[in-house]
């Protein structure tokens, strides 16, 4: 489903933090409907929506090699108005947290009270 992902260079931070010690994981999942390819410089979505960040579920996934995948599932429901959803984030908080990574993909109509579920999969590699 998405066209673009990218862990962002705000991404690449969280990844060095939490290696060492501290922070706070990559877990809250927003939208938008913003359409611009992501790049490493982006700190939030281009267009987020006015839902609120859901906190996804976290699973260490395999691949290639056991547990090189970083896996966050979550399900959006559509509030105030219908959205012409094409893009969504990871952040390290609920609001006005470090985004982590940004993807678009084709727009998804929906009307209030529809929900959308994303499965995101980091796969890590040592190449």
């Amino acid at each position: 489903m998405a066209d673009v992902v990218r862990v962002v260079s705000t991404g690449l931070a969280i990844l060095v933090t939490r290696l060492r010690g501290s922070g706070n994981e990559p877990a809250h999942l927003g939208i938008g409907t913003g359409t611009t390819a992501p790049v490493a410089g982006n700190t939030t979505l281009e267009t987020p929506r006015g839902e609120s960040r859901v906190l996804s579920t976290t699973t260490s996934q395999t691949t290639s090699t056991t547990g090189d995948t970083y896996q966050a599932v979550a399900t959006v429901t559509i509030s105030g108005s219908a959205a012409a959803v094409s893009e969504v984030g990871l952040f390290d908080a609920s609001t006005s947290g470090t985004l982590f990574l940004r993807a678009t993909h084709d727009v998804i109509n929906l009307n209030i009270a529809d929900s959308i579920q994303y499965t995101i999969k980091v796969v890590m590699s040592s190449t």
